[in-house]
């Protein structure tokens, strides 16, 4: 075929059962999906347990749900360099074990400082299991087809984002809260049952300094693209549970499923589209549906602007996180990806710890439609600033130079 390399049903066996189910093909529940599933779960867990048990606010359930971006902010730039030298699997397996630690740091929580705490702890497993396996994926996966490969990897994540809010509903609904981070914790391990699939130690690593902290130059200017893009994302998955139930969703889980079965299905039957419009005009698609998508909530606030508005979000998440990881991925050399990568993923942790604080703030200070209109302008304006961003390294199509 054009490009040589492997199908895209090829592609997609390769990059999931090797990095992400392990090497049995028979292993239907990955460990990345489950890791994604016990993160997914606490998303409508978390504002309900703030705001109804723990009496919070706007404020307080915003700095809840995206504390563990502060923390894995402050630690990817360290771990990258660790991932080059010590392996892919050293991250994994160590990640793993801090997700489920802070999930079961939830259990005795009695305050909003202690499950701020928590969702610390968390943020610093995210960072170690993250950059393990999506560097994984880009080890394998060839060059002129990365784009693709991180389709297909990321479409784990939104089967946890489909499956978990759903399942973390129904385990406080039907028993506690207590339950449903004890559930977390448990599929918080699952990733450690096949991190044999990932490359362990490099035979022949290049010598990095660590403890040394500094973003990769390749990472800066798609992380900053990525870092506006998606603010108005992380308001979305703090208060969207709250928002629907107060407008009168029976199951905010339905709209979290909604919204993470388009992102699959599009990912999945378009997985070659950021490789062949190239990251520019992928960026451009994707931020001016997410800044439609926030104006719906915020101008329509009823049961059918709900699911109206998470169509056209999800449109708006499909390929914006794929276009600019690939644009990071390929300006950094080999030897230096997992740095690349963490230094990259800060953008996505800063998004989420700064956009649930600054969309909560707005909410406090006037309500969650006025929350979600902030976040829909903030994405506005990321739009407009991908032509000085971008312009000169993520115009050209894959498709073209491959």
């Amino acid at each position: 075929m054009p490009g040589g390399g492997p199908s895209g049903r090829t592609l997609l066996r390769w990059v999931g059962r090797r990095l992400v189910t392990g090497c049995s093909p028979d292993d239907s529940s990955s460990s990345a999906a489950a890791r994604f599933l016990a993160l997914g779960s606490t998303w409508p867990v978390i504002p309900a347990f703030v705001e109804h048990d723990l009496g919070g606010g706007g404020l307080a359930v915003g700095l809840s749900v995206g504390a563990f971006g502060f923390s894995a902010a402050i630690l990817r730039p360290l771990v990258g360099p660790l991932g080059d030298r010590r392996g892919r699997r050293f991250l994994l397996v160590g990640g793993a074990l801090v997700v489920s630690l802070s999930m079961l740091l939830l259990v005795p929580a009695a305050s909003v400082p202690a499950v701020i705490g928590a969702r610390l702890v968390l943020g610093v497993g995210e960072a170690a299991y993250f950059i393990g396996v999506s560097s994984a994926v880009q080890d394998l996966a060839p060059p002129h087809r990365r784009g693709e490969a991180t389709s297909y990897f990321t479409v784990t994540l939104y089967t946890g984002l489909a499956i978990g809010p759903g399942l973390g509903e129904w385990l406080y609904e039907t028993g506690s809260y207590d339950r449903a981070f004890t559930v977390a914790a448990l599929l918080g391990l699952v990733p450690l049952l096949f991190a044999y699939a990932a490359p362990g130690r490099p035979t022949d690593p290049v010598w990095t300094p660590l403890l040394r902290w500094r973003l990769h130059p390749a990472a800066i200017r798609p992380g900053t693209v990525l870092f506006l893009g998606l603010l108005g994302y992380s308001g979305f998955l703090a208060f969207i549970a709250l928002h629907a139930e107060s407008v009168g969703v029976s199951s905010s889980g339905l709209v979290f499923a909604l919204f993470a079965a388009i992102v699959v299905a599009v990912r999945l039957l378009g997985a070659r589209i950021p490789d062949q419009l190239g990251s520019l005009a992928t960026t451009r698609l994707s931020l001016g549906f997410s800044a439609t998508g926030l104006a719906v909530f915020g101008l329509w606030p009823t049961v059918t602007g709900v699911y109206v508005g998470a169509v056209v979000m999800a449109l708006g998440q499909c390929f914006l996180f794929p276009a600019l990881f690939v644009l990071t991925v390929d300006r950094a050399p080999e030897s230096e990806r997992s740095h690349a990568i963490g230094s990259f993923s800060v953008a996505f942790d800063l998004a989420v710890g700064l956009g649930g604080f600054l969309v909560g703030g707005v909410v406090a200070l006037t309500d969650r439609s006025g929350g979600f209109l902030f976040g829909s302008l903030v994405a506005a304006g990321s739009l407009l600033a991908t032509g000085p961003l971008l312009g000169g390294i993520g115009a050209t199509a894959r498709s073209e130079t491959a």
